[in-house]
């Protein structure tokens, strides 16, 4: 049973509404559990804004936008996202832990599809930046349609999955979860709009236009970092139960 109801008089949870937003806190929502989640929101927001800045100076390099970003911007991301991935992850855990019993199927859902999505990131980016680098192309036959980022490509393909499929569907599943007064709100519209990106982005995949997958990036590296931030402000908010 929720401490909120062990612990104060029946009139007691409409005075506490306010805090909780409309959810009342489960008893994983621990004040560790809360700072964790608002650690992990700053640095993904500060991490995502590292991400952009590096990928837009690597188009400006290429000097367009349908080449590959090449070294040393492109060795920049992939360790952003070794480095990311997890994070998400701990936020995700904290997401989980402040979800109401009603939500709790869909943020275990999220949490369960994001470290999903961070096991094939993780994988794919740490083979590239050690296998992929030291290898030399002509000793792997096949090797561009396997280890490029030129498409099609297996890597590539397993990285659009791990991003645009499985990241996109947590954000979806997460977002219910938020609701009530107006941050909760936007943090709710900024899930919903991140995951929409990046499940639109999958048509680039079915056309084979590269471009039109661009529209996932801007799901997760352009409108997820603002939801991180949001999501920060949220749980500084939210009291521990």
């Amino acid at each position: 049973m929720p401490v909120m109801r062990m612990a104060t008089s029946p009139a007691a949870p409409q005075a506490a509404l306010p805090i909780s937003a409309p959810f009342e806190p489960t008893l994983d929502w621990t004040p560790r559990t809360r700072l964790l989640g608002i650690l992990s929101g700053w640095t993904l927001f500060g991490m995502g804004l590292a991400y952009v800045v590096t990928m837009v100076a690597g188009f400006a390099a290429a000097g367009n936008l349908t080449d590959p970003i090449r070294d040393p911007h492109l060795a920049i991301m992939e360790l952003l996202i070794l480095v990311q991935a997890p994070i998400i992850i701990v936020m995700f855990a904290a997401i989980h832990a402040y979800a109401g019993r009603a939500n709790r199927v869909l943020s275990l859902s999220a949490f369960a599809l994001v470290c999903l999505m961070a096991g094939i990131t993780i994988s794919v980016h740490f083979v590239l930046l050690t296998v992929g680098r030291q290898v030399s192309p002509a000793s792997i036959p096949g090797f561009t349609q396997l280890f490029s980022w030129h498409w099609p490509s297996v890597f590539y393909a397993l990285d659009i999955l791990a991003w645009d499929f499985c990241f996109g569907l947590s954000l979806l599943a997460a977002a219910p979860i938020f609701g009530g007064y107006r941050l909760g709100r936007w943090v709710r519209t900024g899930m919903l709009l991140a995951g929409t990106l990046c499940l639109v982005g999958l048509a680039g995949v079915v056309v084979g236009n590269m471009q039109v997958r661009n529209i996932g990036i801007l799901g997760y590296g352009a409108v997820f970092p603002v939801v991180a931030l949001l999501m920060a402000r949220f749980f500084t908010r939210m009291s521990p139960a």
